[in-house]
């Protein structure tokens, strides 16, 4: 049967014109939902109501919905804790808060895909970053070149590894989509390949539990374990509203801390994730020669 519900037996093969293509484009399209999907904090929530408002006046590409999703233990009287500006941005329909009853770091930008269908793409985007204007128009364009490809918005270094040691090193070729691409939490993920287990109450209790704070180690895995390849663009990783609240100086950049047994928290996170899951470890030791020893 065809998607339609056609057997196949009765379509017969040909080839679309130029116009049959771009009717075909405008259909597929016009039937996917643009969504953002964002998380904050404390430190970084008075900028948050600027970065709604350059994406909602400023892309080429406007989105159909933008997601907020914050902790209640974080702001305890809820609305009344946002800024004036936020509050007020807020009030506009497309744009959706959601309060989580504890706070999961960036784990909660992920929570949409329990509310997606399978034609949706979702944005995922810092919280108090300035975007190139054309990046919306850019990945759309990139998604129907390769539509099974998550699209990363900078070029991120590829899977390589000393032992259990994250080596951060660019690959050689970024014309094409690739397995062997390491993922970016500043991505667009197409709601039809995003690998749903990893949000039961099973698999976000072990996340939880030894990788809490940064989703490129706990999520990463998951996308090598099912061959869903990253396409990246390059648009850089997006200017800071607030020079003096860089996200290199904050929560980005603790993950890169060194702990006791030398290693950053970034590389604990992902040895954690993998030694839980053998399947996991086994896919990263074969295709990326992960391990110790």
């Amino acid at each position: 049967m065809s998607d339609i519900g056609v057997p196949q037996a009765y379509i017969k093969p040909y080839r679309m014109s130029r116009v049959q293509r771009k009717l075909y484009k405008l259909i597929v399209m016009s039937s996917s939902k643009i969504i953002v999907s964002i998380t904050s904090y404390p430190g970084r929530i008075k900028n948050v109501g600027m970065s709604i408002f350059l994406l909602l006046t400023q892309q080429t590409v406007k989105p159909d919905e933008i997601h907020l999703w914050l902790a209640e233990p974080q702001f305890p009287n809820k609305e009344a804790d946002l800024p004036k500006d936020l509050q007020t941005i807020l009030r506009i329909p497309k744009i959706k808060l959601h309060w989580t009853k504890k706070d999961t770091y960036c784990h909660k930008r992920h929570e949409i895909f329990k509310f997606t269908e399978p034609s949706d793409l979702v944005f995922l985007f810092d919280d108090d970053v300035r975007y190139n204007d054309r990046l919306i128009e850019t990945v759309l364009k990139d998604h129907e070149r390769f539509p099974n490809a998550i699209i990363d918005y900078e070029w991120y270094s590829e899977h390589l590894y000393n032992g259990r040691r994250i080596i951060y090193k660019n690959a050689s070729d970024y014309s094409k989509p690739s397995t062997r691409f390491r993922w970016c939490g500043q991505s667009m993920i197409p709601a039809s390949v995003y690998p749903m287990e990893v949000l039961d109450d099973e698999h976000t209790a072990v996340r939880d539990a030894i990788c809490p704070v940064c989703d490129e180690s706990w999520f990463t895995p998951w996308l090598v374990y099912h061959d869903i390849p990253i396409f990246c663009e390059h648009f850089g990783w997006g200017d800071d509203i607030d020079p003096d609240n860089s996200k290199w100086k904050g929560l980005c950049s603790s993950t890169h801390a060194v702990e006791a047994n030398g290693y950053e928290k970034r590389d604990n996170w992902l040895y954690a994730v993998l030694t839980r899951y053998p399947e996991l470890y086994a896919k990263y030791h074969v295709t990326f020669n992960y391990g110790d020893g």
